[in-house]
Formats: structure tokens, sequence, C-alpha cells
């Protein structure tokens, strides 16, 4: 009997997603699963006070940054890819790996959103999980494939997702315009709702699909 290998997908390691990754490898401590981080963003100084980063880590690239903390701490397998997602790059990572990848969305545009869901499309076996969230208020999107067979609606099949740019379409000025509205403490709770999800998977528990809905003081999985 051979336990199932995972190699969970971080894509988009800020608010959510560096929270998440940050704790993910206490999971995967004695497992043969492995994690990559996939994010071209460079850590902002404004950054510290709401993600997993710290003042000597600005000007650095965010998943170089953070998978170098986490193989430095614990004796795990972490990767990191230091640009913006295509749909080629992650499909072909995928490809040379023989375990099942875990797609976790942490991303702040639904471009992104779509490459993502066409590289779940394209697997045979897999899960998609996808978190989004606005200052107090946030859903995550669970979506998982075994052969043949799909439980849990992708996030495109219940919202429109809009047109927006990739990360790497917008210029300097918008990114220095994009407010900081976000709340530490929701992109906390975000996090902690998908280790929740990665939890059961890595303890061969079921993993719920459907969507688990995050409200302040409230989260409810339907």
């Amino acid at each position: 009997y051979m336990r199932v290998k995972y190699t969970f997908y971080i894509v988009g390691v800020g608010g959510t997603g560096s929270l998440f990754a940050r704790d993910l490898p206490q999971l995967l401590i004695g497992t043969n699963h492995r994690m990559v981080l996939i994010d071209g963003d460079i850590v902002a100084k404004k950054n510290v006070a709401r993600q997993s980063y710290q003042i000597q880590d600005v000007g650095l690239n965010k998943a170089i940054a953070l998978s170098k903390k986490i193989n430095s701490f614990y004796d795990i397998s972490c990767e990191a890819i230091d640009k913006y997602i295509t749909l080629n790059e992650l499909t072909e990572r995928i490809k040379r790996d023989s375990s099942i990848p875990v797609i976790i969305g942490c991303v702040d545009n639904d471009a992104t959103r779509k490459l993502l869901e066409d590289t779940f499309k394209q697997q045979k076996a897999a899960v998609y999980i996808d978190s989004a969230n606005s200052a107090y208020s946030g859903n995550v999107f669970v979506t998982v494939k075994s052969i043949g067979n799909r439980h849990g609606k992708l996030r495109s099949e219940v919202y429109d997702l809009k047109n927006d740019k990739k990360p790497t379409d917008k210029s300097c000025q918008e990114y220095v315009s994009e407010g900081n509205l976000q709340y530490m403490v929701t992109n906390a709770k975000m996090a902690v709702c998908i280790l929740e999800h990665c939890f059961n998977l890595i303890t061969d528990e079921p993993i719920l699909s459907g969507v688990t809905k995050i409200d302040r003081f409230a989260q409810v999985h339907y």
C-alpha cells in the first residue's frame, strides 16, 4: 500500500498565500509531500505588516525569500518559482512530477484564476483550492478531480470571472496606486481555512469539496 503523494503548488504568496505557506510545512514534516511557491512579486516594506515577511526580506522576490526560510526551518522540500504563472509553465511543471497536484490559488486577479482553472481541467487527478477575499470576508472554493469524477464547482461556474489584467500586464504606477486595504485577520482566517482542507488531504480524511464562506467571527462550509 503506497500513500498518495501530493505536491502543493501555492500560486501567489501575498496576504493569504504567505501566511498559509508559512504554516503548511509543519503538516508536511515526516511525509513525502512537497511544496512549490510561485510568485513574481517583490517584498515591499508595506507587506511586512500583513504578510509573512520581515524587514530583511524587502527587495527580494517573495517566493524565494519565503522558500529559503521554510527550507532552513523544516526538513521538507520547498521549491520557489520566482515569476508570475503562465498556463504552460505550470502545466509543464506538473507533468514532470509523478505526484498529485494540489493547486492553491491565492491571487487577486481573475486572469490568473482562469489560467489556474484551465490547468486544473487538464489534470486527470488534482485538487484545486481557490481563495478570494475582501477586507472582512472571503470564500474558498474546493474542487476535487479523481479519475473520471469531479466534485465541487469551480469559481467560474458560480461567478463571472472578470477580464482583468494578469500581474505581468500591470504598470508600476498601477502597483503603487493600489490600496493596501485588506485586513490582516481576514488573510489569516483564509490561510487557516485552506490549511484545514489540506490537513484533511494529508491525514486521509475526506476532503470537503464545495465552498467555505468566511465572515468576521464566522466560517460556514456548504
